[in-house]
């Protein structure tokens, strides 16, 4: 049973379990035709860290920032998801291209894998990094996204 809360459109993560060594969290993601969620287990600073990567954008029509989490290596268990933001046009407009996989996914393109483009406000980032940073990691079901523009 998914623990993650009525998907809307962007990417969400939710805690869904915890020790003493690492976090399990749902990444799950929707642009409004296609979803998919995959479980990434991480270190209790780890998504925090890599979040605070993402402040700020864009800074300029031209920035843009790569976020990895997980793994893409079929050799290893746990899912990964990659995210591409960059911005559509020199006003800012802002997307992040999104590549999810599961445990069972071989490769990207195969089964338990899906790539999807989000559009968001920049405004967005900012507020789902400073929601990542507070987030509990020993709290089961705490909860951020970083919604759909539009």
């Amino acid at each position: 049973m998914s623990l993650f809360r009525n998907l809307r459109c962007g990417i969400q993560v939710q805690i869904i379990w915890f020790d003493q060594h690492m976090v399990q969290y749902q990444f799950s993601c929707s642009n409004g035709r296609f979803s998919s969620h995959a479980d990434i287990y991480l270190g209790h600073d780890d998504l925090a860290n890599r979040a605070e990567a993402l402040r700020g954008f864009p800074a300029r029509a031209d920035d843009s920032r790569d976020f990895e989490l997980g793994t893409f290596d079929p050799q290893h268990a746990d899912g990964g998801i990659r995210m591409h933001f960059y911005c559509r046009d020199s006003r800012g407009h802002a997307a992040v291209d999104v590549q999810l996989r599961g445990d069972a996914c071989k490769a990207l393109g195969e089964i338990e894998s899906v790539a999807l483009p989000i559009s968001i406000e920049p405004a967005g980032v900012d507020s789902f990094v400073a929601q990542v940073k507070q987030m509990d990691a020993n709290e089961i079901g705490a909860f951020d996204c970083l919604d759909m523009a539009g």
